[in-house]
Order: C-alpha cells, then sequence, then structure tokens
C-alpha cells in the first residue's frame, strides 16, 4: 500500500477499531486502502471487524466498546451502518468516527466531512468528538432521518443487486416507477397530541436529505430536537414540484409542505405503508418517532 506524499499528524487516538460493511467497502475500496494507511502511517494500531448480516455492526460496536480499548469506534460503510454502529454506543463513553462508504452518506455530508483520504484519517486522529442528538422509531435511534410513503416504498422496493451495481442510480430507478405508480398517500399522524394528515412524511435531526440536499435550513444536528415536513400534495405533479425544490433547498417554503417542531409523532395509517429510517429499509406502518433522550459522541472534522 502506497502512503504518498501525505505527512501523518500525530495519532491523538492510539487504538482505532473500524467497523466494515464489506459490501460498501468494495465499492470504495480505495478511500478505505488510503485511510487505513494513512492511520498507520500516523502511529495508530488499527483493528477491523467485517459485519455478516443486519443488526451485527451493532453487537460489534457494544462489545468493541465494552472491552475498553478503543479510543474511537469507526463506522466504515453508509448511513444504516453508522446507525447500526451508533446504536452499540449508546451510554458508552468512546466516540464514533465514520468513513463514508455508503451511496448518500448523509452524515458525512452534515458535518462537512468529504470522502478524501487525508480528511477522513485526520479526522479520525485528531477532530473533536461532540455531542450529538438522536431520535428514536420505535424505541430505537436514528440519527438523520425517517421517510414515510413516498421514500419508504422507494428504499423498500430497491433490489439489493442493483444498489450494489448501480448506487445512487438505483434509487433513481426506483423513485421514478414509485412516482409513475402514484406517490401521494392518505397518511394519518398524530403530532404532539394533534391530528395531521399528509401525502408524505418526512422526520429529520439534521438539514440534509438524502445526500447533498437541503431541507430542514435551521435544524442543528448537535441539539436536541426533530423536524417534521409535511407534503400535502397528493399528484405526480405536486411530487415533482417537492423533488425539484429539494434540489434548489427550498421545500420548506412551498405553501403545501407544513413545518413543525417535534416531541413524539405516532404515524397510524396506512397499515402496511413502508418506512425508511437513515436511508435502510425499517418495515412499516404504524410507528412511532420520538425525540432522543441521549445523546451520541461523534467525532467531526476540527
Amino acid at each position: 500500500m502506497t502512503v504518498g506524499l501525505w505527512s501523518p499528524v500525530l495519532a491523538l487516538r492510539r487504538f482505532i477499531h473500524i467497523i466494515l460493511n464489506p459490501t460498501a467497502g468494495r465499492r470504495k475500496r480505495h478511500l478505505l486502502d488510503a485511510v487505513i494507511g494513512r492511520l498507520r502511517a500516523a502511529g495508530a494500531d488499527v483493528t477491523i471487524e467485517l459485519t455478516t448480516a443486519a443488526g451485527h455492526a451493532t453487537e460489534l460496536a457494544r462489545a468493541a466498546a465494552q472491552s475498553g480499548k478503543p479510543d474511537v469506534i469507526v463506522a466504515a460503510g453508509g448511513d444504516g451502518t453508522i446507525n447500526e454502529v451508533a446504536r452499540g454506543l449508546l451510554g458508552q463513553g468512546v466516540p464514533l468516527g465514520i468513513l463514508p462508504l455508503g451511496t448518500a452518506n448523509v452524515l458525512a455530508i452534515e458535518i462537512g466531512l468529504r470522502p478524501q483520504a487525508e480528511e477522513v484519517a485526520s479526522m479520525l486522529l485528531g477532530g473533536p468528538a461532540e455531542l450529538m442528538g438522536t431520535g428514536l422509531v420505535q424505541g430505537k435511534i436514528f440519527l438523520m432521518m425517517v421517510g414515510i410513503g413516498f421514500d419508504g416504498e422507494v428504499v423498500h422496493a430497491i433490489d439489493p443487486r442493483l444498489k450494489r451495481m448501480w448506487g445512487k442510480g438505483a434509487f433513481i430507478w426506483s423513485g421514478l416507477k414509485a412516482w409513475v405508480r402514484g406517490p401521494g398517500r392518505d397518511i394519518l399522524l398524530t403530532v404532539d397530541g394533534r391530528e395531521k394528515r399528509a401525502a408524505w412524511v418526512v422526520v429529520t435531526n439534521g438539514r440534509h436529505y438524502a445526500g447533498p440536499f437541503v431541507l430542514a435550513p435551521d435544524a442543528d444536528i448537535t441539539q436536541p430536537g426533530l423536524t417534521l415536513f409535511l407534503f400535502k400534495g397528493k399528484s405526480r405533479f405536486a411530487f415533482a414540484l417537492y423533488l425539484a425544490a429539494l434540489g434548489f433547498g427550498i421545500a420548506a417554503r412551498l405553501s403545501s409542505v407544513e413545518v413543525l417542531p417535534a416531541r413524539r409523532i405516532d404515524v397510524t395509517a396506512p397499515h402496511g405503508l413502508a418506512v425508511e429510517v437513515d436511508g435502510d429499509d425499517s418495515g412499516f406502518l404504524p410507528q412511532t418517532i420520538e425525540q432522543g433522550t441521549q445523546f451520541l459522541r461523534l467525532v467531526i472534522p476540527g
């Protein structure tokens, strides 16, 4: 492995434990290898564990944290892998680091981390660990977002093989099919005791959605609190407008979009409607979303 001309910084974190989703690692092997090379060149002791199934990253993270050895536990994969590792670190003292190898990498974008080996390695070695607010879905944490309806159905319908081959293209193809079928749904929810209806529901813990798109410009991931977006229009035209507005970061300004802070959201109907959490399929309605009661220590760029 060639480290190149990069001059390593002093390793403020000596023991770095990486939990790797091997599927994501195959897609961006060059970034993974380059980051590991830079960490070791800086004198860090790097341990790597591979996940083998859904939920395995949570078990690995919890066991690594309880061993008391790592200075940081790194989720190497997409936002779904990061979510699983974070679940294993709640209540533990060791911070979470990320090595973005996924398709959207929303959390990396949220903290301003570019997928460049020098930047990622420097952050993991010496970046500050800040407290990060969390949310809960059915009692399990999420870090960035929950989507109910349109994006839930898009994620649920994606063929994992196409996702591995096409990356973002698989999401676009699934999204087009959902749009043609008719994207709007009649979603019934109760928000902090108030009944609401919408055609599409998104709950966010940060500013970004589905990658670089700014959905909640005033949100701050280091502060507790969730922002709820209720998209009211059901037609294909309305959804085309919503997606275009997301691209320009102005969805919250549309008259058919209601935006409000929320602590507890009970989404009750229609039964069987798909839900996505941090970009991964997360079952069907009914589900309850709540503001998290615990913070997570997250390593961010210095």
